[in-house]
């Protein structure tokens, strides 16, 4: 087998996962996809025109050949920056770019050496981009990654020697330029190329099964954590502070009257206010911790806090922001309330079916004494939190009396009102 035989196979083998890649776009619409089959589509016609030099014009099997096969390197590496949820830089045009300047002088343009040359550095400087652009995309670190630039890597070694190569021996033709050392660098890159091909399957199926693993514990109407998330970000939590010495809060919140809303504004309304409310939720996280929607309209926050106020503040905040600020859904100006019951641990010994059940238990006592209210359980009672939106019904009966940082919490309210 001669080196333009090679070149052809080679040309045929892209251009087939270029189509394969095309159809997978085509049933999943991911921009990757596409992009990758265009870059095998370019890279494997620029080849095999090249392997056609003598059949076609010299200007189509030099000039445009070349270019199309450094366009689908760069291809290559845009949609990498693709998969890593990145900008597309222009820089991707780089390789294509060298080989044009390159033949804009004569030397180059004349010499067949020179033009492998020039091309085989091109493809270097796209190989290496695509390296920078694999282990500096997210989870880089990543095993996968590392073998995959590895193998790109022994690909850009392969490329330099045979621009070296071509420097020194000066081949007028790929005939001239046929020896074993020439096998052997094309079997070489032919073997890094199934291999980058490989690690880039696996990159492709890990990312499928941490998608689906997302899928597992996310909500699909807010995007929020489902009751399996929260129960995972429970355990995340306490074994990220098992050192420290504050509480672990479950906040489990209930908006007052939603069958109402439903019936009224219909369930496509519903959905919508239920979608705002998690807004809300997430704002107040601000990175202590996770909320998520336990089922209906039943959501949860799981937060490392200090202590028992701030919880409180937390819940509070929830509430006042939700009841002041009526969800808008087309032409509806909705009013919303919500009940909140909240259940606190020494993180060393939380456990989650003690907070979930003391949670409930404290949810039970908002509900019952008027709705839009946060409550506190402990292990013996429950307690309203006071609110100055509620002074006038501050005499309501509880099942049981404000602790001394319930009322603590009542002096902090009315500074922040």
């Amino acid at each position: 087998m001669d080196i333009v035989t090679g070149f052809m196979i080679w040309a045929a083998e892209a251009s087939t996962i270029g189509v394969l890649l095309w159809s997978r776009w085509f049933y999943e619409r991911q921009p990757f996809y596409f992009t990758w089959g265009t870059g095998f589509i370019f890279h494997g016609v620029g080849v095999g025109m090249v392997a056609m030099r003598g059949t076609l014009p010299d200007f189509v099997s030099i000039e445009i050949a070349n270019v199309m096969a450094l366009a689908g390197i760069g291809l290559w590496v845009a949609g990498m920056m693709q998969f890593d949820r990145k900008r597309v830089e222009p820089l991707v045009a780089i390789p294509s770019l060298i080989f044009i300047a390159g033949m804009l002088l004569e030397p180059v343009r004349t010499s067949f050496s020179f033009r492998v040359a020039l091309f085989h550095g091109a493809a270097s400087v796209g190989y290496l981009m695509l390296i920078a652009t694999v282990l500096w995309g997210e989870n880089g670190r990543s095993q996968t990654r590392r073998v995959f630039a590895a193998c790109v890597g022994v690909q850009v070694l392969s490329s330099m020697i045979v621009a070296i190569f071509a420097l020194i021996s000066q081949p007028q033709s790929f005939s001239a330029g046929t020896d074993n050392s020439s096998f052997v660098l094309l079997l070489i890159a032919a073997l890094c190329f199934i291999a980058a091909i490989m690690s880039g399957s696996k990159l492709i199926n890990e990312r499928n099964e941490a998608k689906l693993k997302l899928l597992a514990v996310t909500d699909p109407l807010t995007n929020l954590l489902n009751r399996r998330g929260l129960i995972d970000e429970f355990h995340m939590l306490k074994r990220g502070h098992s050192g420290d010495s504050g509480l672990l809060a479950l906040i489990h919140l209930d908006l007052d009257g939603f069958k109402q809303i439903n019936d009224l504004y219909g369930h496509q309304s519903g959905d919508e206010v239920l979608v705002a409310f998690a807004k809300i939720g997430t704002a107040a996280q601000r990175g202590r911790g996770s909320f998520g929607r336990m089922g209906g309209e039943e959501f949860a926050s799981i937060m490392y806090v200090a202590n028992m106020i701030e919880a409180a503040s937390v819940a509070e905040a929830i509430r006042t922001t939700l009841k002041h600020q009526p969800i808008t859904v087309g032409e509806h100006q909705i009013p919303v309330t919500v009940s909140i019951g909240i259940a606190l641990a020494e993180i060393r010994s939380a456990n989650l079916d003690t907070l979930l059940s003391t949670a409930d238990r404290a949810l039970y006592v908002a509900k019952t004494n008027g709705r839009d209210r946060t409550a506190i359980g402990t292990e013996n009672d429950v307690s309203i939190v006071p609110a100055v939106d509620h002074a006038d019904t501050q005499d309501v009966p509880v099942q049981a009396s404000m602790t001394q940082q319930v009322a603590a919490l009542r002096r902090i309210v009315a500074i922040g009102k």
